[in-house]
């Protein structure tokens, strides 16, 4: 009896043995840890950037999506009736700017043409001018030679030493040629009033340029309108295309948090989308085990809900431990401190993407070290 004991008890001890250098070998060799959860980068949550009542939502949870698929929209009966009221006042105030460029093209044009007419008249006026003033220079010259010899017949005539129709030649001649001058110097007075008269109408005319001027101010203003308006409907046309939500990329919807027919806030979060070919693990893997690991080590998860293993490889370890991110960090300052091995994310890629995992799975990952010592 105390030889089967003894033997049992050699049994025991060597198989003690072998457990426990199996165990320190694991431990030399590999890190291992079950707090494991699959996440995905791709998990997002979508909202809509405006206020607005549901109109149609035309996906489930679960639904595979492909990226630009319509998945949710709102209702845009009243900002369509807006943007047909400001297409319509576009329309109108386009058409009010046409007019008055016309009218101010006509103005303008009207205005040349007036000026042109008017300084071709005071050119030819100023030529006559000219033509009258120096006839009549000379026909005053030749007047005072007349004159002369007007004096000269009629004081001969008196003394009876010429005819009297050598004296009356000479004094129609000189009559004639007065009156000559006294008409060209009213024809000169008569050209000149209109001289002035065309300089009146021409300032006149200039004046119209006030009103061209109005125009272009009014066109001015009204483009600026047209701006607003323009600016006006490019707003409502983005809050029209913001009220429709497509499928950032291809996945499956995660959950929907709104339904038809109901009012929701901006920002609120209305449908969920994940790409389940994006998934990792994240390990929490204490301090104490971190000896050897680095970007590049093999790994093997085990997902719980599957009951399976997968190859993987770890991605990267995060610089920052798990606690630095806690909402309550510890309190250390009153001099009271317990070491606590401290918990540090690792990020653990799948070698291939597993189907039916999901999610939020948890599980075990056992990593190979391969960091030289």
């Amino acid at each position: 009896m105390k030889k089967v004991a003894f033997l049992l008890f050699i049994v025991l001890l060597a198989g003690g043995v072998v457990a426990l250098y199996k165990y320190i070998n694991f431990t030399k060799n590999y890190s291992s840890s079950n707090a494991v959860f699959v996440k995905s980068d791709s998990l997002t949550f979508l909202s809509f950037k405006l206020n607005g009542k549901v109109k149609n939502i035309y996906v489930k949870e679960g639904d595979n999506v492909k990226k630009g698929e319509l998945l949710i929209e709102l209702d845009t009966t009243e900002l369509n009736i807006t943007k047909n009221e400001i297409i319509k006042n576009i329309d109108a105030l386009k058409n009010k700017i046409n007019a008055s460029i016309i009218q101010r093209d006509k103005l303008l044009n009207d205005i040349k043409i007036n000026l042109s007419l008017l300084e071709n008249e005071k050119n030819a006026l100023d030529k006559n001018i000219k033509a009258n003033k120096f006839m009549i220079e000379s026909m005053e010259y030749q007047l005072s030679k007349l004159q002369n010899d007007y004096n000269k017949f009629k004081k001969l005539f008196l003394h009876k030493k010429i005819s009297k129709e050598e004296y009356d030649k000479v004094k129609v001649a000189y009559f004639s040629l007065k009156s000559q001058i006294k008409a060209k110097k009213s024809e000169l007075e008569s050209l000149e009033l209109n001289r002035n008269s065309l300089e009146l109408k021409t300032k006149l005319i200039k004046n119209s340029f006030k009103e061209v001027k109005r125009l272009e101010e009014l066109i001015k203003a009204q483009k600026n309108s047209l701006k607003s308006l323009n600016e006006k409907l490019s707003l409502i046309n983005q809050k029209i295309k913001d009220s429709f939500l497509y499928a950032p990329f291809t996945g499956k919807i995660a959950k929907k948090f709104v339904n038809k027919d109901e009012v929701i806030g901006a920002g609120r979060r209305v449908l969920s989308i994940v790409n389940l070919k994006d998934l990792y693990v994240l390990d929490l893997l204490e301090e104490t085990k971190l000896k050897g690991i680095k970007k590049g080590c093999e790994a093997i998860i085990h997902i719980d809900a599957l009951n399976k293993d997968f190859k993987g490889y770890v991605e990267k370890i995060l610089p920052v431990s798990a606690s630095t991110f806690a909402l309550i960090p510890r309190d250390i300052s009153s001099g009271e401190f317990t070491k606590l091995a401290q918990r540090f994310y690792v990020r653990i890629r799948f070698k291939e993407i597993p189907h039916n995992v999901l999610v939020g799975m948890s599980g075990e990952v056992i990593i190979k070290k391969c960091a030289n010592e």
